[in-house]
């Protein structure tokens, strides 16, 4: 048996104007009613636990055998050179794990942008500082090794595999890239029905991963997840319905519009509203932009006092909305 069509999104439209490398807000709609927060909250919840992200999981520091030490003419200790490095935010552009070194020498602060760094790495905080030395003749060398990964890893579990050089100190690593996600639900109107929904959706990355790629991740992780739970041989059937068209939905409100609203002349107003033909006298009084749309460039100027002036005029204003004459007005308005 077939099943009733249900109405599904048609894409995640992004505000282009706030829209940043750290920062996204999105619309997705349309929705059938009370899908909004059932949709809303699965992304949120793959936002916030299920993007891959980098981080640095092992550091080595030269002479520095175990984290609870201190290293002379540093002004911080390692754990707080270790807490620093934690705070370092990076991209790592490939599937394998990357190593980047710190060589600091002489007094000064030394922060992310003084790493070297192999090309598929980049770093997003620059300025995030990792040690400051205070005695000239003190050198520091540490070695970083930075992978891909979800979530939380916990430093104990890297921990327990052997073959590791000795000194490396194992960081707990907190992947993802997305700092912070909010979606509010919203009526939202669907052709001449006002009850369905949409989702704003806002996301905070912390500019490694674009918003936009995090969306994507989250809604690929969604749909595979359930993609699992269907058999592909009793995969239901639905019926085709026609998509919702939103452009119909925008004509259909501009030709219910008054023609008040179009800014006309007064010359060009009286002319639509008080109007009579010049072949049998009628007096037309159009009062809608779909009264207007639905008659030719001829019929216009069969109106009375209405010119080649006049024409140029209305029809300027229509073609700034998309709408010309002549257009097919019953079949816009037709339900679908």
């Amino acid at each position: 048996m077939k099943l009733t069509p249900i109405l599904i999104p048609e894409s995640a439209k992004a505000d282009k104007d706030t829209l940043t490398s750290s920062y996204g807000k999105f619309t997705i709609m349309p929705l059938e009613k009370g899908w909004g927060h059932t949709v809303g909250n699965a992304l949120r919840r793959a936002l916030l636990s299920s993007i891959q992200g980098a981080a640095v999981t092992q550091v080595r520091i030269d002479n520095v055998l175990h984290e609870f030490s201190t290293i002379p003419g540093v002004l911080e200790d390692v754990p707080q050179i270790l807490l620093n490095i934690k705070k370092i935010r990076l991209r790592l552009d490939s599937e394998a794990h990357k190593t980047c070194n710190l060589h600091a020498k002489g007094a000064d602060e030394f922060k992310a942008r003084h790493l070297t760094v192999p090309p598929e790495i980049t770093i997003a905080n620059p300025d995030q500082a990792i040690l400051t030395i205070t005695e000239a003749s003190r050198s520091v060398n540490i070695e970083m090794q930075v992978e891909n990964g979800r979530g939380y890893l916990p430093s104990e579990r890297a921990e327990k595999k052997s073959g590791f050089p000795e000194g490396t100190i194992f960081l707990d690593a907190f992947f993802s890239p997305v700092k912070r996600v909010n979606f509010t639900v919203e009526n939202a109107r669907v052709a001449d029905r006002a009850d369905f929904e949409k989702i704003i959706l806002e996301i905070w990355t912390d500019n490694t991963v674009l918003p936009e790629e995090c969306l994507i991740q989250s809604a690929t992780i969604l749909k595979n997840h359930m993609a699992s739970l269907i058999p592909t041989e009793k995969e239901p059937e639905f019926f085709v319905a026609e998509r919702y068209d939103r452009n119909r939905q925008r004509l259909q409100e501009l030709l219910v519009m008054d023609i008040n609203e179009l800014e006309l002349s007064n010359r060009a107003l009286n002319c639509l509203k008080n109007g009579r033909s010049k072949h049998t006298g009628e007096k037309l009084n159009i009062r809608t932009v779909g009264d207007l749309v639905g008659r030719t460039e001829r019929e216009m100027l069969d109106i009375e006092n209405f010119g080649r002036k006049t024409l140029d005029e209305v029809r300027k204003i229509l073609e700034d909305r998309g709408l010309s004459f002549g257009m097919d007005v019953a079949g816009i308005m037709k339900k679908v």
